[in-house]
This record gives C-alpha cells, structure tokens and sequence, in this order.
C-alpha cells in the first residue's frame, strides 16, 4: 500500500499550486454558491454580485447563458451542478488528497489531520461575520443575510508560503503546526515599513 502513496510533496502541490489547485477550485466553488445565494436567495440585485462569480456560474454551470436571461429551468439545473461541485466534485477531490496525505505523514511519523473537515473549510472557506459594538451581527442594509468578511485566500497564501519554506529545507511538520506557526506569526509579527 505504501508503495502507491505518492510524496507529500507532491500531494502539497496538487492541494495548493496553481490555478488548477485542489483548494483553489474548492473555494472558488463555495465562493461562487455563497455570492449567487445572496442573489437567488435573499433578492441581492444581481449587479451587486461579485463579477467574478457570475462569470464562473454562468461558464462552468449554465453552459455560457446569460444569468439575467437564463430560464428558471437552466437556473435551477446549474444551481444543481454548483451544488454537487461544492458538495461531492472538488469537495471530494479535496477529501481525497488529504486522505493520502495523512498516509503520507503516517509514513514518514508525522501526526495526521484529525478533522479533515475543519482542516478544508479554514483553507476554503474561512470567514467571520462581521458584528456591532453589542456583539450583533451586522446585515446588510434593506437585506437579510449578515455581512461577513472572507479569510480563506489569506489562509491559502500563508500555509502554503510555510509549507514551501520546510519543502525547500527538505522538512516537514504536521499540518496542525504549520497552522499554529501561521496564526502565531499572524499574531506576533508587526511590520518594520513605514506607512503599514
């Protein structure tokens, strides 16, 4: 079995490298059905959506028709195919690569990732809801959903960055303490440039 399980390092670069990027494709996903659930589900004019957002759902779910002009039918089938995107297809590839990292990391006598779901959702999907000075959520005004702020980008870009150091050193730690070296520096570091 241990034969088949390829490099960390190699499964690290499916997760995080490039455009085509495990995580990448998972968060664009869930980024692109949270910004059309503002639309479809709380009336958000669909102008105010990400623009990003609307292209991808229009290219990848509705076969290139126009949002706008789409009937409710396609509408429906490409919230469908978001849906199973966000839920089973790059979820599921996500699953996956992590699966075979843990063996992995189990080879070489690192801790594996315990709760791959959380693991996930703070590289893809991380956001805290933004709240008033009475620890209310804020919404979004003539709206009712709350304003939240996404982290997950900043997340991917930190980790990675971590990972590719240890990578370049011929080292690895478990994922847990790359996570804590990343919240640790976030927390700790302050900036030397002037102006920042």
């Amino acid at each position: 079995m241990a034969e088949n399980i390829r490099s960390i390092e190699d499964i690290l670069k499916e997760l995080f490298c490039g455009k085509d990027a495990a995580l990448e494709k998972y968060a664009r996903v869930r980024n692109t059905e949270y910004e059309m659930n503002l639309w479809r589900r709380y009336g958000l004019p669909l102008s105010e959506v990400s623009s990003a957002a609307k292209v991808y759902f229009s290219k990848r779910f509705l076969g290139g028709a126009r949002i706008s002009s789409a009937e409710i039918a396609t509408l429906d089938e490409g919230f469908l195919r978001l849906n199973h995107a966000v839920n089973d297809g790059c979820h599921g590839r996500c699953l996956r690569l992590v699966e075979e990292l843990n063996q992995a990391l189990v080879n070489v006598g690192l801790e594996t990732i315990t709760d791959i779901e959380s693991f996930l959702y703070w590289l893809t999907y991380d956001n805290t809801v933004v709240q008033d000075e009475y620890g209310e959520d804020v919404l979004e005004p003539g709206f009712s959903f709350p304003i939240r702020v996404f982290h997950d980008k900043e997340n991917r870009k930190d980790f990675w960055r971590e990972i590719h150091y240890l990578l370049k050193e011929g080292k690895m730690m478990s994922m847990q303490s790359v996570g804590k070296v990343v919240l640790f520096k976030r927390k700790n570091c302050v900036s030397l440039k002037k102006g920042s």
